[in-house]
């Protein structure tokens, strides 16, 4: 009995139901309706020759076989939607060099893994990274006279909220978000906590990043009150903004260091904890460049790491 050939959309209507168990999050992702979906899984099955999932009113469920076919199917539809990726961006002609810079405290591991995923889309570009451990009193945050196209940073809280204040850059979309987090001493007194809220800060001494962010970005991320409106007391110790002078003042003066939750791998200091804080605003790691600078390289890493 001949066996008629297995349709694309087929196969790519089984990888999104089988990882999405959901009718209708699989059809928004492959833009078709639910009913287009439950469609090509019959058909699906019917070539394949048994059924792959259980379906319910309430639920979605991947059998033994759909989870077997799933295994060797998803690694060679991932390969082929790669190989077309690259087609296309080859057509496209897409080539240059893009200076991306980023604060080491992002991680190594998903910095990579941004620069990786684009160059696998656009193989013809070239991206020099600059990773920066921190800022010196000469950081430009206009990015005027810093040699990079595009910086990666953390940002305090939602930056639609704070786009106007500085009109001359273009901020997100938001790649990630983090909750807040101290870092304090291992002595400190909140090194044994589990959380803090953000209502203590008052009772404690914070460190002020340098001057080399502009004011509205230094209240945004170390405020000087509480949510309720109790000062918070903060003290400059540090003549630049980074990792290793941030340890040596937390460590030396016993202040608190107001950072984000994310454990990056690599950046662990002997001396020193970090302490999730409750009633913050989140942090969001944002891409940022000056909008004069838009580039199609530049819209193009983003989309790329929005995907990623």
């Amino acid at each position: 009995m001949s066996v008629n050939p297995v349709d694309f959309r087929q196969i790519e209507a089984f990888v999104a139901l089988a990882e999405e168990l959901h009718f209708g999050r699989a059809a928004a992702r492959l833009h078709l309706t639910a009913g287009r979906v439950s469609q090509l899984i019959r058909l699906f099955e019917r070539q394949v020759g048994e059924p792959l999932f259980a379906r319910t009113s309430r639920k979605v469920e991947l059998l033994a076989a759909g989870e077997a076919l799933l295994a060797e199917v998803e690694p060679c539809y991932r390969e082929l939607l790669q190989a077309i990726t690259n087609a296309r961006a080859r057509a496209r002609g897409v080539r240059g060099t893009l200076r991306l810079g980023y604060v080491i405290t992002i991680g190594l591991a998903r910095a990579h893994m941004y620069v990786s995923a684009f160059e696998r889309e656009y193989p013809g570009v070239s991206v020099i990274t600059h990773p920066l451990n921190g800022f010196g009193p000469e950081f430009d945050f206009s990015l005027r006279d810093v040699t990079v196209d595009l910086l990666l940073l953390w940002f305090p809280g939602n930056p639609a909220e704070y786009a106007e204040m500085e009109p001359e850059l273009s901020f997100g979309p938001t790649l990630l978000t983090s909750p807040r987090a101290v870092v304090v001493s291992a002595e400190h007194p909140l090194a044994q906590r589990d959380t803090v809220d953000a209502e203590e800060l008052a009772d404690h001494e914070l460190i002020m990043p340098p001057p080399s962010f502009p004011s509205w970005f230094i209240d945004a991320w170390v405020p000087p009150a509480t949510p309720s409106g109790r000062p918070i007391r903060r003290r400059s110790v540090m003549s630049e903004w980074g990792v290793d002078s941030a340890v040596d003042a937390i460590v030396r003066t016993r202040l608190i260091h107001l950072a984000t939750s994310v454990r990056v791998e690599g950046l662990a200091r002997p001396g020193v904890v970090l302490v999730p804080v409750t009633g913050l605003p989140e942090s969001h790691l944002i891409p940022i460049h000056r909008a004069e600078a838009d580039s199609a390289l530049i819209r193009r890493f983003v989309d790329v790491a929005n995907r990623t």
